[in-house]
């Protein structure tokens, strides 16, 4: 009869925690809760606002590859003008 009892309590606390660790995988799964789903909230925001700043920098780039682009004709222009003066003058 103890041996029975001993061997029902070992079943259940077996079953108990299986069934626990299928709730906390199901809990990670979805989202999770506590302290998992709050880095995960974190990482996401991170994410987010990396994913921002990028564009802006992607933004700036352009900006300032028109304005190099933009400078180097008129430079060159410039230059061309400057030989044509040259060429006139002698």
């Amino acid at each position: 009869m103890g041996e029975l009892i001993a061997i029902l309590l070992g079943t259940g606390f077996i079953v108990w925690c299986i069934g626990e660790g299928i709730v906390r995988i199901i809990k990670v799964s979805k989202g999770g809760s506590g302290a998992h789903g709050k880095k995960m909230s974190e990482l996401e925001a991170d994410f987010a606002d990396l994913e921002e700043e990028l564009m802006d920098a992607r933004k700036r780039i352009e900006v300032l590859e028109a304005i190099v682009t933009d400078g180097r004709q008129d430079l060159r222009r410039q230059i061309d003008e400057l030989a044509d003066n040259r060429e006139a003058a002698s």
